[in-house]
Formats: C-alpha cells, sequence, structure tokens
C-alpha cells in the first residue's frame, strides 16, 4: 500500500486537485482523507472524501479499492446511494499511475457532470438494494407481454417456481411470471408474457400487479425505501384490489405485489414487493361516522422488503449476443442428435433460435455424454426428451417440438416403396431449415431426393474429428461423397468398439468435435443469414489453425 506520504506528493502533482485534512486510518487500516477538486466557478472547489483501501489498487470481490463520496451530489450521474462515485477505472501497471489516473477520472466527472450539467442518453434502471428478506432472497423474472397495459391497470400476476439458487451462503427463491390478468374492468383481459409454453405451462401461484402513475424513485435513480412514499403512486382502486386480494386468499403465507412503471423507449418494468399475511402493510382505514362512514385501504408506515427483478424479454436475454432475426425466426429441424446434432442444438438456442424440433431414433446413455452436450444426471432416456429438457433450461424464448422415432421408418418406407420420393416433401416443406446431423447415408440420399422446399444443411465428421463436412442442397449426397474421396479418411482402423454387438464409432474428444461444430456454425449462421454466400464447404486443422474450405 502507498504511504500517506507519497500520495499528498502525487495529489501535489495535479492540477485542480488539494488536500484539505490529513490523513487518518481507520479500524479496516484504509487511509482517509479529504480532497478538493476546483471547479473554475468563482474559484469554489467541490470536496470530496476519499478511502484507500489496503488492498489498493486491486480490486476486491468486484469492488473497487478506492472511494470517492460527496453525500450532497445524490442528484448527479453515477452517484450512488451512499455518495461514492460509480468508477468503472481502467488498470495502470503501479499503484502510483492508478491513483494519478483516478484523480483524473475524478476531475472528468466534476467538469462533465457537475459543472456543465450533462446527463447520460442511456436508461439506466433504479438502483435496488438486494437484501435478505426474512433469510431468504427473492427473484422475480419478467417479460414484455403481447399487449400493453392501460393507464392505472391492475390484477392478478401468475408465477411459476424455478429451482432454488443460493448467494452469499443463503438461498434464492427463483421465480418466474407467466402472465397478468387484468381486473380493472368489468370483463377481465390476459397479457401473457412473452416466454415459451414450457414456462407458460409450469403449476402457478396468484399474486397482484398495480400499473403505478409514476417512476418510484428518488433522486430519479434509487427506488423508495419506505410505504410512505410510495403509496401516493397508488390508486385508490389500486389499493381496495390489493386487500381484496388478502381476504379472497388467507390460505397463503405471503404474496409478490409487482409494481410497474413506464420506462423511456416503451415497455414496463417491474419491481416487486414481498408481502407476508402475518405482516401485512395495508390496513382498511374508517373515515367519518354513521351514514357517512367509508372504508379504504391504506399502507402503514415502514420499510419495504423489495425483491429482485429481472427482465428476461428476448432483447435482453439475447442482448450481448444473438444470431440475426431473420435465422432467428425460421422453423429449424434437428435430425440426429448425436456429438454434432447435440451441440448444433444448443448452439442455435444461446444463439436465440425460437422454434426447433428434435428428431431422433436413439436413446442417451452414460457413454454419449463425454462428447455431447447431454448431462449424466438424467440417466438413460430418449434423446429427444433430453434436448428438449436441456433446450427450455437454456432459453425461456425457444418453443421445442419432436418428431416421433417412427419418422425414421416412414420416410425409408416410403422411400424403398416409391421411386419418386418428392411427395416426402410435404412433411418437410414445414421446415424454413433442416440440419442433417444423422451420419446416416441411406437418410442423406432419401431427403437429397425429396426436393423440399426447406434449405438442407448436412453435417459429419470424419475419425478423430480431423475434418468436418458441411454440404448445403440441392445436390448434398455427390457434394459429401466428394469431399470423403478428396480427403481420403481411413475409416476402418482405429475406431472405438464398446462391448457387445454394437457398430464401431469413431473416436473423437468434446473438445475435437466442438471446436469444429462451433467454427463450422459460425459461417452456416452467416450462410443462411445472407451475410455470406452459400456454399459447401470441408474444415481441416494442422498444429495451428482451423481452415475452411470452400467448394
Amino acid at each position: 500500500m502507498m504511504t500517506a506520504d507519497r500520495i499528498k506528493e502525487l495529489i501535489g502533482t495535479l492540477y485542480g486537485v488539494g488536500l484539505v485534512d490529513d490523513f487518518t486510518i481507520n479500524e479496516a487500516g484504509s487511509l482517509k482523507e479529504r480532497i478538493a477538486v476546483a471547479t473554475g466557478q468563482n474559484n469554489a472547489n467541490l470536496e470530496w472524501e476519499v478511502e484507500i483501501s489496503p488492498t489498493y489498487p486491486f480490486k476486491v470481490m468486484g469492488r473497487e479499492s478506492i472511494y470517492f463520496q460527496n453525500k450532497n451530489l445524490l442528484d448527479y450521474p453515477h452517484i450512488m446511494q451512499g455518495g461514492n462515485l460509480c468508477m468503472h477505472s481502467a488498470e495502470y501497471e503501479t499503484a502510483e499511475m492508478q491513483f494519478v489516473n483516478d484523480l483524473k477520472q475524478l476531475k472528468e466527472w466534476v467538469e462533465k457532470y457537475y459543472v456543465r450539467g450533462e446527463k447520460d442518453v442511456h436508461y439506466e434502471h433504479l438502483v435496488v438494494n438486494h437484501c435478505l428478506i426474512r433469510e431468504q432472497y427473492y427473484t422475480f423474472c419478467f417479460a414484455e407481454t403481447q399487449e400493453d397495459f392501460t393507464e392505472g391497470d391492475y390484477g392478478v400476476v401468475n408465477y411459476a417456481v424455478l429451482p432454488t439458487g443460493r448467494k452469499s451462503d443463503a438461498p434464492v427463491i427463483n421465480y418466474v411470471a407467466q402472465k397478468f390478468v387484468s381486473c380493472a374492468q368489468v370483463k377481465k383481459k390476459e397479457f401473457l408474457c412473452k416466454i415459451s409454453k414450457s414456462y407458460q405451462k409450469l403449476s402457478s401461484f396468484d399474486g397482484v400487479y398495480c400499473l403505478l402513475n409514476n417512476i418510484p424513485s428518488k433522486h430519479a435513480k434509487f427506488i423508495v425505501e419506505d410505504y410512505d412514499s410510495i403509496k401516493v403512486l397508488f390508486s385508490q382502486s389500486q389499493k381496495n384490489y390489493i386487500y381484496s386480494f388478502v381476504v379472497s386468499h388467507r390460505g397463503y403465507t405471503f404474496f409478490p405485489l409487482f409494481c410497474g412503471y413506464r420506462i423511456p423507449g416503451g415497455g414496463v418494468y417491474w419491481q416487486v414487493m414481498m408481502l407476508f399475511m402475518d405482516d401485512l402493510p395495508i390496513k382498511p382505514v374508517r373515515v367519518g361516522t354513521g351514514k357517512d362512514r367509508i372504508w379504504f385501504t391504506d399502507f402503514k408506515q415502514g420499510l419495504i422488503p423489495w425483491a429482485e427483478t429481472v427482465d428476461i424479454s428476448y432483447k435482453y436475454f439475447f442482448g450481448r449476443g444473438a444470431i440475426p432475426e431473420e435465422l432467428a425466426n425460421k422453423k429449424i429441424l434437428i435430425m440426429g442428435l448425436g456429438a454434432i446434432g447435440s451441440i448444433v442444438a444448443e448452439t442455435l438456442t444461446r444463439c436465440g433460435a425460437k422454434e426447433i424440433t428434435l428428431c431422433d431414433i436413439d436413446n442417451k446413455e452414460p457413454g454419449n455424454v463425454c462428447r455431447s452436450a447431454y448431462p449424466f444426471y438424467t440417466g438413460i432416456t430418449e434423446k429427444i426428451l433430453d434436448m428438449e429438457n436441456l433446450l427450455t433450461q437454456i432459453s425461456p424464448h425457444v418453443e421445442c417440438a419432436s418428431l416421433k422415432p417412427i419418422v425414421d421408418l416412414v420416410v425409408k418406407k416410403y422411400a424403398a416403396e416409391h421411386e419418386d420420393k418428392s411427395s416426402l416433401a410435404e412433411l418437410f416443406d414445414e421446415f424454413d431449415v433442416i440440419f442433417d446431423c444423422t451420419t446416416d447415408n441411406q437418410l442423406m440420399r432419401v431427403m437429397d431426393s425429396t426436393k423440399t422446399k426447406a434449405q438442407l444443411v448436412n453435417l459429419s465428421i470424419t475419425n478423430h474429428a480431423q475434418d468436418l463436412i458441411c454440404a448445403f442442397s440441392p445436390n448434398v449426397t455427390e457434394t459429401v461423397l466428394l469431399v470423403y474421396d478428396l480427403l481420403k479418411r481411413d475409416t476402418e482402423t482405429d475406431m472405438y468398439n464398446p462391448t457387445g454387438c454394437w457398430n464401431p464409432t469413431f473416436k473423437a474428444s468434446y473438445n475435437d468435435i466442438e471446436c469444429k461444430v462451433q467454427f463450422a456454425m459460425r459461417h452456416i449462421i452467416k450462410m443462411l443469414s445472407r451475410m455470406e454466400p452459400l456454399s459447401n464447404f470441408y474444415i481441416t486443422e494442422d498444429d495451428l489453425n482451423l481452415k475452411i474450405n470452400r467448394l
């Protein structure tokens, strides 16, 4: 840690920054001081409390080890509730260089936000301190609805329970909102959240929602913390409805109160209060006497137990990276869910695909796990069932369906009995893209001859995952055989022969397979999204690089 004397010297080298008080050391061993930053406004200075941790310049547990604090600046951007400046410092080689540049960043903030009064263009959600609520954390996920709410709306919110998590040695009780049912009008209206049917079908519990008449904030960025501050944002009808819900749900231990407000750019954001039946923050209030007596509902005094809320709408869920919308909206069929097919399915799901149909004839067994996307935990089960479960766990936006294994029999029986395979096209024309990852040459030939409108993509891999071949319709069979002949790989020796009467299979690790599949998918996604010209290719590698060879 830098000494107090050295810090004084460094402050002295920077124009417009001066030391106000001498250093003190607190119980944690942190250096504390007060500095003044010149504003250029009538020689006025802006004073800051400075605290430097013994760990400086290292971040610890994700937190900066230096704090600049001024509790009078809460209305300004990037000042947190305690008055601390929110900083994301660049990293420098030495503590001395780090300190000088941290002071420069402080000066830049003063100039930009305090002196010039600039505001950030992008919207930031309200800051909420997520604390333990009765020794647990509560988290609610929600997504945008298919229709917009009317002003002052209220009603029932249906939500489902997700698996319990854990953080900071305490359980996290996780939920996802399914739909909102408006009770503000005589005729109830449903607002379905835009999440997949698999989540909509989960068992539901009831809560209450109210669309507030304003944002429940203080200093335009922190959520209000007490009922006195928020109760004016509810209409009387909303308050009365909350109490009527309590009366009709006496068997509940608690219920969530979804408090919605409109945010810049459109849409509604939800913050959730946890209301417990044994300590309700609402009460019936009597006004007047005799015939003039009326009852209404109001909030008591007290602090609000805010749960954590997360917007999982598609644009946010895949905001850090998604396939182009053109491909995301296509109906995709994946045939063959082995090493290649399972990775393709998982990749497309994590990239934002919305409709995936699965087809495979085999069961997943422990021996499949080492080089595919399946978990061991689910035991022996049909691949399509295990994969569907996995994909819906990954994304709340993917609709998964499956073709029964008997499709393989139907297709091949028809092909054996009919020279013209074009009638089979009807079976596959409902899809936009079909990935054939079966490595079944007979099926490949049949699919090639159906002349389906769907774009066929055939993926296969050589022994030891030396090469990956990708062929697009038309003429898939011709292309695949051509490439295998070109590569002249040994397909007979050094195969894996499991115990029992099984066909030998190729040897390759998950790493060998996935790196080539992902490299291929990078280009396939671009081709299917018209960002690259469609072309057959095969991938080879040397000691240093993967190489795509276009045909």
